[in-house]
């Protein structure tokens, strides 16, 4: 957990420095959508090169299967001796499967945490700065890139949700910033928390307050944002819908080349290609546009990745030994 939490910082400070100095989300999402990739396309290779091995040996595997076919355990040793001695994992085809799921979720708690940020500085900011900042949250048919790409999620967070949000991804971004604490403690949003920690030490915390006041200023503070989209939700499912599509895709591109086995990991592979594509649907349904939009576009790079792949590395069918 701490690893997934210190990458998740990482990755969420990397984004907070490149908005600041291009000031532009997609191109922020674009530049770490393509550096992050790159950094992946050495495990794809490793995984391909693998793959390649596991196919040389497809001929030595079935004189085994075959010599050892009333002998399940022999067989599975005499398997893996075989692989080990030619280098071969049993996983390499799993690999970037293992790689991806982590990511994925520190990604997605980077991009929500990103997206509490943009909020608060919303409704701290000079109202013309803030409407400013709120048209630039616009993108493409959606109307906020930090709400759900969805027909019926709303174009601003009500407070009774924001409000009750853990209060852990606020920290990271206000820890820093005691000027904002002090605006929503004036605006009745959060309060002040005085205790002694371990070594007796008084120290200050900062909370954020779930009464209806505090909703209720929240929600007057967001009110001209909403009614600049009165009427409207914030997208039409696009984006979720092409990030299951591009990762089935990508998925299906690389499983296509891989070589058939009876690899108990192949099939774990196969498995994943369907349920990968669901959960990104479903998650980028949920969260707000901005993963979506990081996601599809990982997704398409690893498209033109596998495809690429598949040409440098082909695969030749193996030829199943005839029965004597």
């Amino acid at each position: 957990m701490q690893g997934d939490f210190f990458l998740t910082t990482w990755f969420l400070e990397a984004m907070r420095w490149l908005y600041e100095n291009i000031g532009s989300v997609f191109l922020t999402i674009l530049i770490s959508t393509v550096v992050l990739r790159g950094l992946t396309v050495f495990s794809d290779i490793k995984t391909r090169k693998s793959s390649m091995k596991m196919q040389a040996i497809q001929p030595e595997i079935q004189r085994l299967q075959k010599k050892y076919q009333n002998d399940p355990q022999r067989m599975n040793r005499e398997q893996q001796k075989l692989m080990k001695e030619r280098g071969v994992s049993m996983w390499g085809s799993c690999l970037p499967m293992l790689i991806t799921m982590p990511l994925f979720f520190c990604f997605i708690a980077a991009f929500r945490f990103w997206g509490y940020e943009m909020t608060l500085r919303l409704i701290t900011e000079e109202a013309g700065d803030a409407m400013e900042l709120f048209k630039s949250f616009k993108f493409l048919w959606i109307n906020n890139i930090w709400q759900p790409d969805n027909g019926f999620a709303a174009v601003v967070q009500s407070g009774e949700s924001f409000l009750a949000t853990q209060n852990l991804h606020k920290l990271l971004y206000l820890q820093n910033n005691p000027e904002i604490w002090q605006k929503l403690m004036d605006m009745g949003i959060a309060a002040r928390t005085y205790f002694v920690d371990n070594d007796g030490v008084m120290q200050t915390a900062f909370r954020f307050l779930t009464t209806e006041s505090a909703v209720a200023a929240y929600n007057q503070a967001v009110q001209p944002f909403i009614d600049l989209y009165a009427g409207y939700n914030n997208g039409w499912f696009i984006l979720p819908v092409l990030s299951g599509v591009t990762q089935f895709l990508a998925s299906w591109i690389m499983q296509r080349n891989q070589p058939k086995t009876d690899n108990p990991a192949a099939g774990s592979g196969k498995m994943m290609m369907y349920i990968f594509p669901i959960m990104s649907f479903v998650f980028c349904l949920s969260y707000n546009a901005a993963f979506a939009v990081y996601w599809t576009l990982s997704s398409v790079l690893m498209v033109v990745v596998n495809l690429y792949m598949n040409k440098k590395f082909p695969m030749t069918p193996v030829v199943k030994e005839e029965n004597k």
